[in-house]
């Protein structure tokens, strides 16, 4: 933590001293720029002001001498004598246009070393001097021009001339040219106060030294980098990667500005590390005295962190042993009231009471494993208490039956359940128990437990539903209630006889599109003591298909909180193949349902139940009849040849005969009093096995499976009442005899076996 201290704290600082160098330098830049173009206008104005005054003088000469020509080696002396800037004056004249006159007088005065003047004239020299450069271009110069520096080998210097025409009558008749000697702009060079390290230097238009404080400098030309900064008419300032000067090495600063009445330019060339120097010592002075801070902070924080971690590593090591779960042993006492005393101390209480919570881990687990236990094993029982999820009928493969049971939880409030009620009839039923888990499932064990042992004395599903809710309601303090659909398949026929109590519509498929049987339906199992509950008759055809299941499959949600649905459920089994498997019915809804919901938790219980028939359904004669005794021995001869020509044994032809008159001409009598308009209709279907016969009638509601037996001890001539033979003697000769009653009316099924089964099964 100390050298994560250190290395932030010197990352910080030496990000700091980045920033204020980079400022301070901009700084002192900025400072330099300012102080080396004030002194570079103030060279230039010097140098301008020594040049203006020898400009000045010439062209005054040249005014005057152009009307005083004889006085013109006087005028000379008096300008030399007052001008030191100058070293030699002549006012050359243009020599006649005839070859024999001989040339003008045209005197020359300069300065001697001791100071003192001398004249000639300048027509006696050898070369003549109106053949020489500075004279043919000083003709030109009305205003006055300086001509070109160049080394004086008689007076072993440098010099410059500065040149005006001598004009007269608007021609120029001569020149005056002044000598100057470049000593005055070495000593003006050399008087300024530069920088340390700096050095100045004046350039001639053709980008010659004039003047340079290296005196090896002068006369040399400029190099190209620097002649193209100074080719400005204006004060330039500008950084070069190299000097001229053999004495300074590294980057350089120009500074310019140009000499008024010239084509000089005078320049200041500053050293950058002379800009920087003192910006670097302070810096490196900073650096040391903050890298001293840092070792101290250093030190500091690595005393403070000893002391600190002194009692934390104690803790990390109580922490190591609470990690491999050992929690008995001892903290140090706390020496500090401090933020480490406080953690101490924390510690140690999170340690007590983390052994403690640990117990109490340790019973809940032990608890959840013994319930995780009861609930595997109460997960057997209900399992226990459902029948195979698949059946097919074993004596005559009329039907099939497939089942599926999904619990939300462990157990599940679902049901399902099938039996056999007699040989001839099959119960199946599906249910759904209000809430879920354990309370569900107990509730559903009751209502399976209770159905089974009420189906055979109810017989039918209604019966049976009400039978069911009168014990459910009884004791009933938490208000459990259950959806039960109830059905009676005749395993002869395929008729199938439904029942609901509040649950879901049972769907029918296998012929065309899928059809919802909406029926009435009564109040759920458990509420309400007093609830009837209406029957539906359907005949299952070959092939149909009748599926029956609870709401966890139309009200399965997915991850929008979409609800599957009806609809969709029945749109499911339409993809399903006429032809197929039962079990194909429920795989296909079961697999759409798991693509809808996806990876949403299932939230209710799933059961799924198809019954398909695979019997042929045999031929059903119906005969309907008003309720009058007239049409009823009519319908009875009627009845009689149709059993003749289904080949029906004349025994039972006879016995059957007898039984429907009695039966009819009674509901004809008793069931419609006072003469009232009914109907009366039997249906007759041989079978393999038996006959059966259905009497259905609109008539007063009455049960004859009800009715008492009557008592047949002595002679039946000396009995006062002789009521209830008939029923007596229906029940007696007839194999089988069913009541039922629904919004049609009263009705009766009555099973005739022929006699050599009966003798064969006695």
């Amino acid at each position: 933590m100390a050298l994560w201290v250190l290395v932030g704290s010197a990352v910080v600082l030496a990000a700091t001293g980045a920033l204020l160098l980079g400022l301070t330098r901009a700084q002192i830049l900025e400072h330099t720029h300012r102080e080396a173009a004030s002194l570079a206008a103030n060279a230039g104005g010097q140098i301008q002001a020594r040049i203006d005054r020898v400009a000045v003088s010439a062209r005054m000469l040249a005014a005057i001498i152009g009307s005083r020509q004889d006085d013109a080696e006087p005028l000379l002396r008096d300008t030399l004598a007052a001008d030191l800037d100058m070293d030699g004056l002549a006012a050359a004249f243009r020599p006649s246009a005839d070859p024999a006159a001989p040339p003008p007088y045209s005197p020359f005065v300069r300065r001697l070393d001791h100071g003192s003047l001398a004249a000639r004239d300048l027509s006696r020299d050898a070369n003549p001097y109106w053949n020489s450069n500075w004279f043919l271009g000083g003709l030109g110069c009305s205003n006055g021009c300086w001509q070109r520096p160049f080394f004086s080998q008689s007076r072993h210097r440098q010099l410059i001339n500065y040149s005006v025409a001598i004009r007269r009558g608007g021609h120029p008749v001569g020149v005056i040219n002044a000598d100057v000697t470049l000593d005055w702009l070495h000593r003006i060079l050399g008087s300024l106060a530069k920088p340390a390290g700096a050095y100045a230097f004046v350039l001639d238009s053709d980008g010659n030294f004039l003047a340079h404080d290296n005196p090896a400098m002068v006369g040399q030309r400029g190099m190209p980098a620097l002649l193209g900064v100074l080719a400005s008419d204006r004060a330039e300032s500008t950084r070069l990667p190299k000097a001229q000067n053999p004495r300074v090495n590294g980057p350089v600063w120009v500074y310019s500005a140009p000499i008024e009445g010239t084509r000089w330019r005078f320049g200041l060339v500053i050293p950058e590390q002379h800009i920087y120097a003192g910006v670097r010592h302070i810096f490196l002075l900073s650096l040391a005295l903050g890298l001293l801070a840092l070792l101290g902070v250093a030190l500091i924080t690595l005393l403070t962190i000893r002391r600190t971690m002194a009692p934390l590593k104690v803790l990390v090591d109580r922490a190591e042993r609470v990690a491999r779960g050992e929690l008995d042993f001892e903290l140090p006492p706390a020496l500090r009231p401090d933020e480490v005393g406080r953690l101490t101390q924390s510690f140690d209480q999170m340690r007590r009471e983390l052994a403690l919570h640990l117990e109490d881990l340790a019973r809940v687990a032990r608890e959840k494993q013994r319930l995780a236990s009861e609930l595997e094993i109460a997960h057997q029982i209900q399992l226990g208490l459902l029948p195979s999820e698949h059946y097919l009928d074993a004596v005559c493969a009329q039907f099939e039956l497939h089942a599926a049971l999904r619990p939300a939880r462990a157990v599940g409030g679902d049901l399902y359940s099938y039996f056999m009620l007699d040989p001839q009839r099959f119960f199946v039923m599906v249910g759904d128990v209000s809430d879920k888990g354990i309370p569900a499932a107990l509730f559903m064990a009751q209502t399976i437990t209770l159905a089974k042992v009420l189906a055979p004395r109810a017989q039918t599903p209604r019966s049976l539903l009400q039978l069911l809710n009168l014990e459910l309601c009884r004791g009933n303090d938490s208000c459990m209630f259950a959806t039960l659909l109830c059905g009676l398949l005749d395993t002869g026929s395929g008729s199938l006889l439904l029942a609901s109590a509040g649950h879901e519509p049972p769907i029918l498929c296998g012929r065309g599109a899928p059809q919802l049987l909406e029926f009435p339906t009564g109040a759920v199992l458990g509420l309400y003591e007093d609830s009837d509950y209406h029957e539906h008759r359907l005949r299952l055809h070959q092939g149909e298909t009748l599926l029956m299941y609870t709401d966890g499959i139309t009200e399965a949600s997915n991850r929008e909180q979409r609800m599957y649905g009806i609809e969709r459920t029945v749109e499911s089994l339409a993809m399903v193949p006429p032809a197929a498997p039962t079990a194909d019915y429920i795989e296909r809804l079961l697999g759409d349902v798991d693509h809808f919901v996806a990876d949403a938790a299932q939230t209710d219980d799933i059961t799924v139940l198809a019954l398909t028939w695979h019997g042929a359904t045999p031929p059903v004669a119906r005969i309907s009849i008003g309720a009058q005794l007239v049409d009823v021995f009519g319908a009875l001869d009627r009845c009689e040849n149709l059993l003749e020509d289904a080949e029906v044994p004349a025994s039972l032809r006879s016995d059957m005969r007898l039984v429907l008159e009695e039966l009819m001409v009674n509901t004809v009598e008793y069931g419609y009093p006072d003469g009232r308009p009914g109907q009366i209709r039997l249906l007759l279907q041989p079978q393999p096995e038996a006959v059966v016969v259905e009497l259905i009638d609109d008539g007063i509601a009455f049960d004859p499976l009800q009715s008492a037996a009557p008592d047949l001890t002595g002679d039946l001539a000396d009995r006062e009442q002789l009521g209830g033979l008939g029923i007596h003697l229906a029940r007696t000769m007839a194999s089988e005899m069913r009541y039922t009653r629904d919004a049609d009316g009263n009705h009766l099924l009555l099973r005739f076996a022929y006699p050599n089964l009966d003798e064969s099964s006695s």
